[in-house]
């Protein structure tokens, strides 16, 4: 597997990376399961997913269903797993790189232009008679599990934040989230609070975002948030 490509020619402070996010939330308890001493759901979970004990022999790893004989960190082994790749091996690509950018250069507080969002977004009152769209409520939700769901608010400890050669995995999504996701900022369920300090900074950000997770919804992908030093 080649992960040369995951950040284009730049490396960003903040990536969004495609990956089989159903596969992230059914390996990361066997992860957790592990680190506490039980081996028995990493086992149990390569052998209802065989396609990763190959990918994973294929990287040298000569007994993938033993975690205890894995040298690999937790968020190496985790991305390493779940990164969505082409055929030829290199990770699938998001849209054209652009967006991608973007959002990996966003010039505010943690870089994390997700962040701002969640900070800076407020519900929309208006049209309150439109029932059937996504509120702000769901929409942070989503934000959140992509911005901080393998965090220490979330997961109560920072390894997937710690991991070798500088590897932060932030959160992610399923693909099935990602489509939500899309549909819910790309609807009036949300606007955004008076004192923004980026003059347009939430609609640069969700655009990016928006045009990213589109990428993500037709390939029916998943997302990572990295974060890079």
């Amino acid at each position: 597997m080649d992960l040369d490509g995951l950040d284009g020619a730049t490396s960003p402070f903040i990536t969004l990376d495609a990956c089989d996010g159903d596969l992230v939330g059914f390996l990361f308890p066997a992860l957790e399961a592990s680190y506490a001493g039980d081996s028995k759901p990493w086992t149990d979970a390569l052998k209802a997913h065989p396609r990763v004990e190959k990918r994973l022999l294929e990287q040298g790893i000569e007994s993938p269903t033993d975690r205890s004989s894995i040298a690999w960190d937790d968020p190496t082994l985790l991305f390493t797993s779940t990164v969505a790749l082409t055929s030829e091996g290199r990770a699938v690509p998001l849209g054209d790189g652009k967006a991608r950018e973007r959002i990996g250069r966003f010039p505010h507080g943690d870089g994390s232009p997700i962040t701002y969002m969640i900070e800076f977004m407020r519900p929309n009152n208006r049209g309150a008679a439109i029932t059937h769209r996504m509120g702000l409520e769901e929409i942070l939700a989503l934000l959140t599990q992509l911005n901080s769901g393998l965090s220490d608010q979330h997961v109560g400890h920072h390894r997937y934040n710690q991991g070798k050669a500088g590897l932060d995995i932030r959160g992610y999504l399923t693909a099935d989230q990602v489509a939500s996701l899309r549909l819910g900022l790309a609807g009036r369920g949300w606007s955004v609070t008076a004192d923004e300090p980026i003059d347009g900074g939430m609609r640069d950000a969700s655009k990016n975002l928006i045009a990213v997770l589109r990428a993500a919804e037709r390939r029916n992908v998943g997302v990572f948030l990295r974060s890079h030093s």
